[in-house]
């Protein structure tokens, strides 16, 4: 196991729809030896940090979220300095249907009872359902024809799923109010699991028009219509649940591929099957319920035809998917599916970045002010080198990681400016490494380059805009967004393979430091995928550090730390660089220091 103090981890928080949670979490990290590492992480960007870690050991980091179940993960570092985990983490509700109206009028609810029923939704919320229970107990004895103790006295028991303990109370509460759409599909709910049809008809039917735009609803609404045979009404709400509820509603598609089946409609129901399964191609219902209707013979009668007939006709044969004893294999996922939306951060465009309410951004100062600082970088940075530790790892489709593959290199840039139109990066990996030399599908090269798009050369290829004032890392800065403009070469990136190159179309946000013009921070996306070499996607982002040369009394804004992510051929790809040990070279002379600004210098002259 690891010694040194240098790993990180860094924890991202997503909803069940994928939307990042703004709740403070409460995360507790332990090592191997169960010894909780003290310290609360902090929140940078979407993710929440722990760093100073060992490298090279596990970790189990706990977290809770007021709202959500709780979420227990093992967590690996690296065994390398500076060895980086990436864990996604998705929360899932303790249950939606807790969102019943807060009582009104007469049934508001006594201090004593409401003292009860709060503490019991926050035991709901930490997961411990036996204990609220027992406070839900306590406020049902004081207040038993309130409908909303009935109702979460019942959820209570859904939640610890004893369904035959929370009927009566779920009955009360739709009887003592009849108008709570939450209660109404709550029992509704139960009625369908019990196989009591009709009743969940009446139920949720009644959910559905206090709340038409519940998807849920409207999905188990379908579900009982279609164990009702009544076939129209299962499509009608199978598809209101699509449109209310969109990828969340997806597996209702099922529900409305045998509703449309049923109505003899074949081909509709093929179409809406092949569009779940290109989606969920490995799903085994689908797969079978499309093995079965396959094989039965084609019917002839239109749509509308087929929905008289079918309703009208009792002994008519309703295709269920449970039965079904079809062996076909699902099919294999394409490559070309994510593994999942958390694979990469969002496009740069996805979200606006935060910036401070009427603020003026002075678009030409800023851009003089980079141009002066890329300027200077060319000047003075003729040829630099430093240490880089580099991973690169696959991101499998099940979120799975390979281990990463990982190397450090000598690593050299020169920057060369051989006339008034010209500039050249040049990245050189220990003597003989090439780019092919580096693990992986494929090696991400000239990140230092990047930050010379605020270059008096580069600054007219691109269209820019200051979008406010901002921070980054506690620094005041301005926040820049630029893009390739398609009227003008492309000389800032090109992916190269073999001996033909292809630009890159690149769009970007930088963050300017308000006090020297200086890029802190970088992120780019390409403006639109190469098709040619079938690059979706490649996202970069940019750490820049001040490293100081006191010999030459110069402070340059280096690449610290760069994220690479790629969407190539099929493949997802993240790749890693940290840079340090940085020496800098005059004509003649060189002068080195050990890290940037702020870290421990291990290093000897």
């Amino acid at each position: 196991m690891g010694t040194s103090e240098t790993g990180w981890i860094s924890v991202y928080l997503r909803s069940e729809s994928e939307l990042p949670i703004s709740a403070i979490p409460q995360m507790t990290l332990t090592s191997l030896d169960d010894v909780p590492i003290p310290q609360f992480p902090r929140l940078d960007g979407k993710a929440w940090i722990f760093s100073g870690l060992p490298i090279g050991t596990s970790y189990e980091l706990d977290v809770k979220v007021d709202g959500f179940q709780p979420v227990h993960e093992t967590v690996d570092i690296p065994d390398m300095e500076y060895g980086t985990a990436n864990v996604v983490i998705t929360l899932r509700a303790i249950d939606e249907q807790l969102t019943f109206h807060p009582p009104t009028g007469q049934f508001m609810l006594a201090p004593r009872v409401q003292k009860e029923v709060q503490q019991g939704l926050r035991d709901l919320s930490s997961n411990k359902i036996a204990s609220a229970q027992k406070h839900f107990q306590k406020a049902i004895v004081m207040a038993p024809g309130n409908p909303y103790v009935n109702y979460v006295t019942g959820m209570s028991y859904v939640l610890a799923k004893q369904e035959a303990k929370a009927q009566p109370y779920l009955e009360e509460s739709v009887s003592l109010d009849p108008n709570e759409a939450s209660s109404l599909l709550a029992l509704g709910t139960l009625r369908l699991d019990q196989g009591n049809y009709a009743g969940a008809v009446d139920l949720l039917s009644k959910a559905v028009k206090l709340e038409p735009s519940s998807w849920k609803s409207q999905w188990l609404l379908a579900d009982a219509c279609l164990k009702q045979r009544d076939f129209p009404q299962a499509r009608e709400h199978a598809e209101e649940a699509l449109a209310a509820g969109k990828e969340k509603a997806d597996r209702v598609r099922l529900v409305l591929a045998e509703a449309v089946a049923s109505m003899g409609d074949r081909a509709g129901a093929l179409a809406t099957l092949d569009r779940f399964l290109s989606d969920h191609p490995n799903d085994p219902d689908a797969s079978k319920f499309r093995a079965w209707l396959t094989s039965r013979p084609e019917t002839s009668p239109t749509i509308e035809n087929a929905a008289v007939k079918q309703v009208s006709a009792p002994e008519a044969a309703v295709p269920q998917i449970e039965p079904i004893a079809v062996a076909a294999p699902a099919p294999q996922p394409t490559a070309d599916l994510p593994p999942n939306p958390d694979w990469a951060p969002p496009d740069i465009d996805a979200e606006r970045p935060v910036i401070v309410s009427g603020a003026s951004c002075s678009l030409p100062k800023v851009l003089k002010a980079g141009a002066k600082n890329a300027t200077r970088l060319v000047t003075d940075l003729q040829k630099f080198s430093a240490t880089e530790e580099y991973q690169t790892v696959e991101i499998k489709r099940d979120a799975s990681l390979q281990r990463p593959a990982s190397r450090t290199f000598n690593y050299m840039v020169f920057i060369e400016h051989p006339s008034a139109k010209i500039l050249q990066v040049n990245e050189y990996r220990d003597q003989g490494v090439t780019a092919q030399d580096m693990p992986g599908e494929l090696a991400d090269m000239g990140a230092p380059g990047l930050a010379l798009a605020f270059h008096p050369l580069l600054q007219g290829d691109f269209t820019w805009s200051c979008e406010g004032a901002g921070r980054w890392q506690d620094k005041p800065a301005w926040i820049v967004r630029f893009e390739q403009r398609s009227d003008r070469p492309n000389y800032l990136a090109v992916f190269r393979d073999g001996p033909n190159s292809y630009p890159l179309p690149l769009k970007g946000r930088a963050w300017i430091s308000e006090s020297g013009g200086e890029v802190m921070h970088l992120e780019t996306d390409l403006v639109k995928p190469v098709a040619e070499i079938k690059l979706e996607r490649e996202h970069l982002v940019i750490d820049y550090e001040a490293v100081s040369f006191p010999k030459r009394k110069v402070t340059l804004w280096l690449p610290e730390n760069v994220d690479s992510y790629f969407q190539y051929r099929g493949h997802y790809l993240h790749q890693f660089h940290h840079f340090s040990n940085f020496k800098l070279f005059w004509t003649g002379a060189a002068e080195k220091i050990g890290q940037p600004k702020g870290a421990t210098d291990n290093s000897s002259d």
